[in-house]
């Protein structure tokens, strides 16, 4: 459904019993939508949740940007959809870039989010594209990568995903287990051209926005909530100094290293994706 929410139009995917726990959705990219997530997981999370997924302001089926956007945009519309729908207080679950946007909702709202999922988290964005940069560069011989110093920055963003652009169609090899390799995601085919382009134009603009240089993972220790903390074994965004973070930092976190799975844990390996989920939230 479409919901008018701080001057534009989100798209709202919301299933599930409206009595039972309700759990949002926090998308990556930035700029991939909710559509993939809500194929792999939706109907099976809606078993035992009340789950919202949300395509942010300009991306996919939401009503295309008129203006910048940054980061805080993305946790006030959040947190207007909770009041909107009439939720007390909700879990939040943040795939990759949406890791980062979930970790700055949970601190800056406590008293309305209650536990936070993390899957495969691209906290920082300059570790988080090193780490990509490793899994890419022994694939594409030959080609060099100036190294970056300080916050991220537009160019610097804009640079790395050209390189991994030259991989081509063995790009999505490097985000998937060995066996999940030929893994289709449904938004590929089944959102329209018009909708990618949209969430083309909301990337461009969250990137050059001065809060995506911003260090969040100091964040981390100021986190109230209990966290759990999703890695796949060949997942290539989330580093080894933002693991190492976590676990040093949170008061109440759990780590959970999943065997053989990729960046989609939640697509490669749904059965268990669903159970370890709906086990730490409802515990």
């Amino acid at each position: 459904m479409r919901m008018e929410i701080r001057g534009t139009g989100l798209y709202v995917d919301q299933r599930g019993p409206e009595d039972a726990p309700a759990l949002l959705f926090i998308h990556g990219g930035p700029g991939a939508g909710s559509y993939d997530f809500m194929a792999f997981q939706g109907d099976q999370l809606a078993r035992r949740f009340r789950l919202i997924g949300v395509d942010q302001r300009g991306v996919q089926r939401s009503d295309p940007l008129t203006g910048p956007v940054d980061e805080t945009d993305l946790v006030a519309d959040y947190e207007a959809v909770r009041e909107a729908l009439g939720i007390t207080s909700w879990s939040i679950l943040g795939h990759s870039y949406g890791g980062r946007i979930a970790l700055r909702y949970a601190v800056s709202h406590p008293d309305t989010v209650t536990k936070v999922v993390f899957e495969n988290p691209a906290w920082d964005m300059v570790l988080a594209t090193d780490t990509l940069l490793a899994a890419a560069l022994p694939l594409l011989p030959g080609v060099e990568v100036p190294e970056h110093s300080g916050p991220a920055t537009k160019a610097m963003w804009d640079e790395r995903i050209a390189v991994l652009g030259q991989l081509g169609e063995r790009r999505t090899d490097i985000y998937l287990g060995p066996n999940s390799r030929g893994l289709q995601l449904p938004a590929d085919t089944e959102i329209a051209d018009e909708f990618h382009a949209r969430s083309g134009q909301f990337s461009e603009q969250i990137t050059r926005s001065p809060q995506f240089g911003d260090l969040v993972l100091p964040l981390l220790a100021q986190l109230t909530q209990p966290a759990l903390l999703i890695k796949g074994e060949y997942d290539p965004a989330t580093s080894q100094d933002e693991i190492a973070r976590f676990q040093s930092d949170v008061p109440d976190g759990t780590y959970y290293y999943a065997t053989g799975a990729g960046h989609f844990v939640h697509a490669e390996q749904p059965d268990r994706y669903t159970e370890l989920v709906t086990g730490f939230l409802l515990s």
